[in-house]
């Protein structure tokens, strides 16, 4: 008679809380839509102006924003569009907790009098992917590269418009991966899913640019999506969409990437969002960073507000046993992530018990092996409900 080994997987319990709380019912229900793994701490900012400021990125310690702001600016006017000044690139000190000091401007040789738009770096940060607007036609954005020169502050050299940009569609948001090899932005461009998708596209040793490549359909819908942006680990994408069943306006929402394949994405809650438009979330760190939101702006103007991140955690309990219910200590259990990447692996003890923590709203798998029984793989989703399942190995 053949034997088997059973693999009992209790309950999947949430071990942590969030850090935050409200008595509004609403606002609770809109809380439960952080599917995230996430819990976001959130403050607005002391640098705020009467005008927009909107996150860009991080350069030499210092974060990068694109604002209004007239202190100091080049520009002068009212863009009619937005009815604010035309825009500059300034940049703020970033001191503990992630809070700003007042911003100044960035530079004085890529700050003009036309409206400049949001800008990424090259790792080395040698390389700045910057974007710009004419007065003329202010809605078409052009994406463009520099240099820095060697040895020198913030001279920035050999200016050139990269052949991605058009007039007859807008290149906005470039974002470069942590690794280097890509430059997300998003555009209008004929060919997507309507308004604005988002494209990435290889960056080349000269710093030129291959063929963008949209990223389907599972990011991108018939609404705007803008903002890219990776976070420090390179295996999760933050954006901005007016789609994916947003709250209201533009939310930010996370896919996570495996393969170059994206997980459906999934909304940052109401500690985040809000029924108006939050855009330009951008890591700092690890564990912080910055968004920009005009929900409590009566003008509509966007004001920075800075956020802590913290990893939520389900607990996954287990026993192995046999089929005639007898404990089996000494079992090897593997923890796989949706690649196939060991997370963690446990053998198990006297009382035959493991335990996992994983984050919720991942694919996993469990892979058990056992002297004297075949190997075997379960495959499994984490949610914020309990999951049952029994694993059965057969005898070699």
């Amino acid at each position: 008679m053949k034997t088997t080994l059973l693999l009992l997987v209790t309950a999947l319990m949430f071990c942590t809380h969030l850090s935050f709380s409200t008595t509004d019912p609403e606002k609770k229900k809109a809380d439960k839509a952080n599917k995230t793994g996430y819990a976001y701490a959130v403050n607005i900012s002391k640098i705020n102006s009467k005008y927009s400021e909107i996150a860009c990125t991080t350069f030499r310690k210092k974060l990068v924003i694109v604002s209004s702001k007239k202190i100091g600016a080049l520009g002068n006017g009212v863009d009619p569009i937005t009815n604010e000044p035309y825009t500059d690139l300034f940049c703020t000190d970033i001191k503990a907790y992630g809070e700003l000091s007042q911003p100044l401007l960035f530079s004085r040789i890529l700050n003009t009098k036309d409206n400049e738009g949001q800008v990424a770096f090259s790792p080395d940060e040698h390389t700045i992917y910057y974007t710009r607007s004419q007065r003329n036609n202010s809605l078409n954005y052009k994406l463009y590269k520099a240099e820095l020169e060697k040895d020198s502050y913030g001279k920035w050299i050999n200016e050139m418009e990269l052949a991605v940009s058009s007039a007859d569609y807008s290149v906005e948001n470039p974002h470069v991966s942590k690794d280097g090899k890509f430059l997300y932005f998003s555009s209008n461009m004929q060919g997507g899913f309507g308004g604005f998708d988002i494209y990435k596209a290889k960056i080349y040793e000269d710093g030129s640019l291959g063929t963008p490549e949209n990223l389907g359909r599972t990011i991108n819908t018939s609404e705007d999506e803008k903002y890219p942006h990776t976070a420090k680990n390179g295996s999760e994408l933050f954006f901005s969409s007016k789609g994916h069943n947003s709250f209201g306006g533009y939310d930010i929402f996370l896919s996570t990437v495996a393969d170059s394949n994206y997980t459906l994405p999934r909304n940052l809650g109401y500690s985040v969002n809000s029924e108006k438009d939050e855009i330009a979330f951008v890591f700092i760190d690890e564990r912080k960073g910055v968004f920009s939101s005009n929900k409590d702006n009566k003008n509509n103007a966007f004001n920075l507000y800075r956020f802590q991140s913290r990893a939520v955690y389900n607990e996954l309990n287990g026993i192995v046993i046999s089929e005639e219910d007898k404990i089996l200590p000494h079992s090897t259990v593997i923890l796989l992530d949706s690649e196939g990447n060991e997370v963690e692996r446990q053998i198990t003890n006297k009382d035959a018990t493991y335990n996992f923590r994983i984050k919720p709203y991942l694919d996993y798998q469990i892979k058990v092996f056992k002297e004297g029984y075949k190997d075997y793989t379960l495959s499994f989703a984490s949610e914020e409900k309990e999951l049952n399942a029994i694993l059965r190995l057969l005898e070699k």
